[in-house]
């Protein structure tokens, strides 16, 4: 893992890590192969994949990305000849969502190992989300990408997928020792500024009900900004927007707004245990699960409530658990991302503990990612540091 520029080595030396190297002779994760390779791909992806302008990570090449003008014009139009309001295929779309989970991976490396290179990374990321709540100056909106090209046009359409893990990502990166204050300040605004825009837009007279409002008033075609009356594994992600919007400004409207929904949040996530199984094999695919338990263990977090928190935990317990055992998710049958983003959502979970079996899947799948497969690579790489990281605090 290169950065070309400058770091602020002394910054990042000032915060001690949890244990460097603790597990440098124990082999297992720790076997120093794993993160060479990692890192080899870490750099690859920041060549092809990694915009500068943008601080953000792709999943296509960044000199193969549409133009501004193909942009404003939803462009490339999709198969049927509609508008691609959501940028579908282009490298664009999923930027929000996985660079979310990308700055929990960073943040869980500098937690253990305090490299200075990891810090500068997670710090040019988590700029990176920030452009894409605030470059369209439509505060609230979380777009799902931003031009490399020009660095600041966006597609109208997002959905709730991107809300949560850019989210999730930013409120990880906010309680690290490499935030700085203002940066703190910076996404407080911005949780703030959803928060409002949630508890605005989310009503039973919108098209579809309970959506909010997409950039420059694109249809919700697909159903994927509804916020309320939603699936078990989407129950928490209204709760987590009021959640963090507490957590980083102390607002207790937020907390209010809460604990208005806490019933929601709580029941309709524990109800995911137990449906049958066409809801699991076709409404809860690989990225599902990692966004359940990260929503969920925002909520859990942030909670002030102690017989709420507990509760919160068993669920993501049981969910964590239950997902082990279930066919659908055996992460042996599935490839690198899926197997990996199951697992990372999973260790959220305080009481879940990846098994040998997992660990030696994980092994095995950072090991045979590919270059040419960012999916594959941003994922392996945070279910990994997730999984040291456990490791390194006695889980």
């Amino acid at each position: 893992m290169k950065i070309s520029s400058a770091l602020p080595i002394a910054a990042a030396a000032a915060a001690l890590p949890l244990a460097p190297h603790a597990f440098a002779e124990a082999g297992g994760l720790a076997d120093p192969k794993f993160e060479q390779k990692l890192d080899t791909l870490w750099d690859g992806a920041a060549k092809t994949f990694y915009s500068p302008k943008t601080n953000l990570f792709y999943t296509a090449p960044v000199d193969k990305m549409p133009s501004p003008e193909e942009i404003a014009e939803y462009k490339p139009l999709k198969k049927n000849g509609d508008p691609n309001y959501m940028g579908g295929g282009t490298g664009i779309e999923d930027c929000s969502m996985l660079c979310g989970i990308m700055l929990v991976g960073l943040c869980d490396k500098y937690e253990l190992t305090g490299d200075a290179e990891t810090a500068e990374w997670a710090r040019r990321i988590a700029r990176g989300l920030m452009l894409a709540d605030t470059v369209h100056g439509d505060p609230g909106f979380v777009a799902r990408g931003v031009s490399p090209s020009d660095g600041k046009s966006v597609y109208p359409e997002t959905s709730r997928d991107q809300y949560t893990h850019n989210i999730h990502g930013l409120w990880t990166y906010f309680h690290s020792k490499i935030a700085s204050d203002a940066e703190k300040a910076e996404i407080a605004k911005i949780f703030g500024e959803v928060a409002e825009k949630m508890k605005r837009e989310i009503r039973p007279d919108t098209d579809p009900p309970y959506t909010y409002r997409l950039h420059r008033g694109v249809p919700d075609k697909r159903g994927v900004a509804k916020m309320h009356d939603v699936h078990p594994h989407e129950a928490a992600r209204l709760g987590m927007i009021y959640a963090a919007a507490y957590d980083a400004t102390k607002d207790k409207k937020y907390l209010n707004w809460y604990n208005s929904i806490y019933k929601d949040i709580a029941e309709g996530s524990a109800k995911f245990i137990g449906m049958g199984e066409p809801y699991y094999k076709h409404l809860v695919p690989a990225y599902s699960v990692a966004q359940m338990n990260a929503s969920l263990q925002l909520a859990r977090d942030v909670e002030p409530n102690a017989a709420r928190k507990i509760q919160l935990s068993q669920i993501m317990d049981a969910i964590s658990g239950f997902i082990d055992k279930y066919p659908v998710y055996r992460v042996s049958d599935k490839g690198v991302r899926d197997a990996s983003e199951i697992m990372w959502g999973q260790m959220l979970a305080k009481g879940y503990k990846l098994s040998a079996a997992r660990r030696e899947i994980l092994e095995r799948n950072v090991m045979k990612v590919g270059p040419r497969d960012p999916y594959g690579i941003y994922m392996a790489f945070s279910a990994y540091w997730r999984a040291r990281l456990d490791e390194a605090r006695g889980k």
